[in-house]
């Protein structure tokens, strides 16, 4: 059974570049390191250019786990934190199948 992620982060208007750098580095090595990653892509409202999502899917909890336990995830997931709006905490929704 695959697995969905909705991370929703509003960054600071000052962080874009930092933020979108650091996204960059993380989409590459999680593309190119993780098993069981089907999709793993960054996303701009276009309503609000400061409003990026990450849309990822996995083919299994298990696959998700080790992403989230890789070296590459634990040394540049704190860059999101360090680039979000103070007082615009981010939202990250887990998903699974429905039907």
């Amino acid at each position: 059974m695959s697995i969905k992620v909705v991370a929703e982060t509003f960054v600071r208007a000052d962080a874009v570049d930092e933020f979108l750098a650091v996204a960059a580095q993380l989409r590459d090595l999680t593309h190119e390191k993780d098993l069981g990653c089907v999709a793993y892509d960054l996303f701009r409202d276009t309503a609000d250019p400061l409003h990026l999502t990450m849309i990822e899917e996995w083919e299994s909890k298990e696959a998700l786990d080790a992403h989230i336990a890789s070296e590459h995830f634990q040394r540049l997931f704190p860059g999101f934190g360090e680039a979000s709006e103070p007082g615009k905490p981010g939202v990250i929704t887990i998903y699974e199948p429905a039907l």
